[in-house]
């Protein structure tokens, strides 16, 4: 028998079981405690490799399916605990204590000035960084960069009346990513108030927390990898749109008490908290007020081992 066939059985046994129990309120599971473990994905694959080639027909399915018991048992544990009571080190830090750290009187500033636009469309696109976007300028855009390493660029181009950026994160061929990047790697975006804003954020691994309460968004669009997404939807516009496409990662959506939201998900292994809401025949999930609310909030999130939640403020 090979050994991957015993991995992966067992790997589908406990998410079916959990996914299961969960449904049926036995247990309470947190993905989001556990989503930032996806590397053991490597070392089981590296374990099975091993003990395909080194080890005997007779032991090797005995150890591989030790070694997954084991990594499945600190998975079901650290799922047990809610995520913001978890004492281990997460993918998200706390911002206060990176934000004393970081030296920012020594930063690099881009700015774009505001030429009285009405609409307005922001790319942003680079990883291990840490994006916050929280404040407002007199500028069209703003971008204040800490890092001590890599370097931006900032493209404007006017496309029928509408101001187009593009804030791009050069790479640095030679130099992988170190968790530690995220640290001190930290980039505060700022956008003017007054046009519509389509804004859309390419990252791979690192953590984006937008503010967009006071802003007039029109579409706001997540791609990311191993990645934390918050944001905090406004309602200066009639309808918002949100996609959200990742793979693993923790996204957390809030939205408007008196604003109507709907959300499609299109997911694998993904958790889903979206309180208040309840469930379509189509299979989305909708607010009482969707239909007769003002402003509408129409959410799509499509990702693998993910956790998604989306609840009103």
């Amino acid at each position: 028998m090979k050994t991957e066939k015993i991995i992966w059985g067992l790997i589908f046994i406990f998410v079916g079981t959990v996914f299961m129990l969960d449904n049926f309120d036995v247990i309470n599971f947190y993905w989001g405690s556990v989503w930032r473990f996806w590397p053991i994905i490597f070392i089981l694959i590296g374990v099975n490799m091993l003990l395909s080639r080194f080890a005997n027909k007779t032991s090797a399915p005995i150890l591989a399916g030790s070694v997954t018991l084991i990594v499945l048992a600190f998975i079901g544990y650290q799922g047990s605990i809610p995520r913001e009571d978890n004492g281990w080190v997460h993918f998200k830090f706390d911002n206060k204590k990176r934000n004393k750290s970081a030296d920012w009187n020594a930063v690099n500033s881009f700015t774009e000035p505001y030429t009285g636009a009405k609409s307005a469309s922001l790319t942003v696109k680079g990883g291990a960084t840490v994006y916050t976007l929280t404040d407002s300028t007199v500028s069209l855009f703003q971008a204040d960069v800490k890092e001590p390493y890599g370097g931006y660029t900032l493209e404007k181009t006017t496309l029928d009346s509408v101001e187009v950026l593009e804030f791009r994160k050069r790479d640095k061929k030679g130099r992988g990513f170190k968790m530690d990047d995220l640290e001190s790697n930290e980039t505060r975006l700022r956008l003017n108030r007054n046009p519509v804003w389509d804004i859309t954020v390419e990252m791979g691994a690192g953590e984006a927390n937008f503010d967009l309460e006071h802003f007039q968004v029109r579409s706001l669009n997540f791609e990311g990898g191993a990645a934390s997404f918050q944001a905090k939807i406004g309602s200066r516009l009639p309808l918002t749109d949100v996609s959200v496409q990742t793979g693993v990662a923790s996204v957390e959506i809030e939205v408007p008490e008196a604003s109507g939201c709907r959300i499609v998900v299109d997911s694998g292994l993904s958790s889903k908290d979206f309180n208040g809401f309840t469930k379509q025949s189509d299979g989305s999930y909708q607010t009482g007020n969707y239909e007769t609310a003002a402003n509408k909030v129409n959410i799509s999130l499509k990702g693998g081992l993910s956790s998604f939640e989306v609840r009103k403020y």
